[in-house]
């Protein structure tokens, strides 16, 4: 196959906020992690893609779904995540970014719960083996001072199914996507997880 220029789509969940400093932290790709088109990246191409974004001096370009107008949003922090880092997968790059007060507010209701890349690369022919069970399970994050344990199955092929979380005070959430839970409760509000902890946990 030849090596051809395309899109790179990537899609992680919020794994930090500080809420006096309205800071957001996430991984926007991890090394070896297939992306919503199930591409992969090495860890040595993450990083050529971390520095060249602060090197082009784009802190600024942070957009909301995808609509090009900058949001006010700005990386703050940007870093390959260390082998031992207590939240980051090691050669992940990993953004800090803060945010206004109107963007924070949809952060916190979890209408906005994730990073997403949008860029071009050259795409090279790659099997990738990754060994998912038909089921998983984990712990969401805490949001309205609870949290959650999720379940979410895949078929035989590695395809992501859905899920759900258990109930507590009186709720419980539908899981359609695998980042974040949909909205449910006397206060709606959703919750965030990933897939890719719950899968090294349960190896």
């Amino acid at each position: 196959m030849s090596q051809t220029e395309n899109p790179v789509a990537r899609e992680v969940a919020v794994k930090k906020a500080d809420a006096v400093l309205r800071l957001v932290y996430g991984e926007v790709y991890a090394p070896g992690v297939p992306d919503s088109q199930g591409d992969v990246m090495t860890a040595e191409e993450i990083r050529k893609m971390a520095h060249g974004f602060v090197s082009a001096g784009l802190v600024n370009a942070i957009d909301e779904e995808h609509n090009q107008t900058e949001s006010g949003t700005v990386v703050v922090e940007s870093f390959i995540a260390r082998k031992g880092d207590p939240d980051f997968i090691e050669g992940a790059w990993v953004l800090g970014v803060r945010c206004p007060q109107d963007v924070w507010e949809r952060v916190e209701k979890g209408e906005l719960n994730g990073f997403s890349f949008d860029g071009f690369g050259e795409r090279h022919p790659t099997i990738v083996t990754m060994d998912i069970p038909d089921r998983l399970s984990g712990q969401t994050t805490k949001n309205h001072e609870h949290e959650h344990t999720f379940v979410v199955k895949y078929d035989k092929d590695g395809v992501f199914l859905g899920g759900q979380t258990d109930e507590v005070d009186g709720h419980w959430h539908i899981i359609k996507r695998g980042t974040v839970t949909e909205t449910s409760g006397a206060a709606p509000h959703a919750h965030r997880f990933s897939f890719v902890e719950a899968i090294s946990a349960n190896h």
